[in-house]
């Protein structure tokens, strides 16, 4: 069990913004959510806010949490690590929430899961994918599959095809998870796998306004897919320029890529596209209604989305995760056993078999979740399902 390898540091004195706070005078049990509803990762961070009231709101009305109704407390970091370090303190010291879902990004999980082990409050990230950021922590976990996983069922599976050959590495410089995804995992993995690479992985700054230089570099490349690093509103601007220089070959990535924003935001320009999802919104009748009353929903925000991204499912299965913990263990809400009753959440979480709208899962030693995955191309304005992954034992 992780939560038996790690001692608890004292809390460091963190100092910064504002944060905005949402409560219920007719709920008692406090559930944070540390997310940007501004800053580089606001149009996917504010789905995710969607969910997450949306999960709370089901939860209170089959019951709440054992007689005890649940209230959100919410800050907004910005996507700012420092931020994320001072939504810890305000959301567990100032706010006495129970867990925190969230932060949204690796960035922010690098600062943030350290003051979470020593306010000793657990954290569930619904979008961090780096490699191993929540292995070192006990009260650490995200429920989302890591970028280098996934990459690996997607080179599986088309290399299983025989279309993935020969391939060049895009990535963003001064981006975390782009660099990340470009450099850390998909260079080592093309040639694992076999994959010939036609040159040296092309950088780019993600704030470049001009990244005719950087594609330019692709024509007259033998190339079957561009491996490309980065977030979905990276890869439309990128994938736009290439059109635009009259390149068409496809781009291949893990589920950094995942995003429905994916098909208004390129439509025709990512034809034959290939990425990877851990949820999939037509996979059956649960997930269809869970995607139908998300947008609804999201709607009523000002969002709208042809379906739920995969990080929108998991802020509501962490919410669904953490409600189940509570109601197997017996939690009241009293602020008096706060230390008590978080230590319980999180022992319970290493060992709870769950099973929400991605489907069954589990949290292994690494605190990440095991989950499902899909292997999806883009075709005629949607997604084509290649292959499914089942998620991994715990055992």
């Amino acid at each position: 069990m992780r939560n038996m390898k790690y001692a608890l540091a004292k809390v460091c004195i963190l100092a910064g913004a504002a944060a905005l706070t949402v409560s219920s005078a007719t709920a008692d049990i406090p559930i944070g959510l540390s997310y940007g509803s501004s800053g580089p990762y606001a149009t996917i961070s504010r789905a995710s806010e969607v969910a997450f009231d949306l999960a709370i709101a089901d939860i209170n009305a089959s019951g709440g949490i054992n007689g005890e109704m649940l209230t959100a407390v919410k800050f907004d970091t910005g996507g700012d690590p420092k931020q994320a370090a001072l939504a810890v303190r305000k959301l567990g010291k100032d706010d006495g929430a129970l867990a925190i879902v969230g932060p949204f990004s690796s960035g922010e999980v690098r600062v943030a899961f350290p003051a979470g082990e020593r306010e000793g409050i657990v954290q569930i990230s619904n979008a961090s994918t780096a490699p191993k950021m929540a292995d070192k922590f006990s009260y650490a976990f995200r429920y989302t599959i890591g970028e280098f996983p996934q990459m690996v069922r997607v080179i599986k599976t088309l290399k299983g095809a025989g279309d993935l050959n020969k391939a060049v590495i895009v990535y963003g410089t001064d981006d975390f998870i782009s660099k990340a995804v470009g450099l850390q995992i998909m260079a080592p993995l093309f040639e694992k796998f076999g994959v010939e690479t036609a040159s040296e992985p092309i950088g780019f700054s993600v704030a470049a306004f001009d990244l005719a230089p950087q594609v330019a570099q692709l024509k007259e490349m033998d190339i079957d897919y561009i491996g490309f690093g980065g977030i979905v509103p990276l890869a439309i601007r990128f994938v736009k320029e290439m059109r635009r220089q009259g390149i068409d070959t496809p781009i291949v990535g893990p589920g950094v890529l995942g995003d429905p924003l994916i098909i208004p935001g390129m439509g025709s320009d990512c034809e034959g596209c290939v990425l990877a999802t851990y949820f999939w919104a037509d996979r059956d009748d649960n997930t269809r209604a869970f995607s139908e009353k998300f947008n609804a929903a999201a709607k009523e925000v000002g969002i709208d989305r042809p379906f739920p991204h995969q990080v929108d499912a998991s802020a509501y299965d962490a919410v669904l995760a953490i409600a189940q913990v509570m109601r197997e263990h017996g939690i009241t809400g009293d602020p008096s056993k706060l230390a008590e009753e978080r230590t319980q959440i999180r022992d319970g979480l290493n060992t709870a078999e769950l099973n929400g709208v991605i489907g069954k899962a589990c949290f292994g030693e690494t605190g990440d979740a095991k989950l499902p995955g899909y292997v999806m191309r883009l075709e005629n304005g949607g997604w084509t399902l290649l292959s499914e992954h089942a998620a991994a034992s715990c055992e």
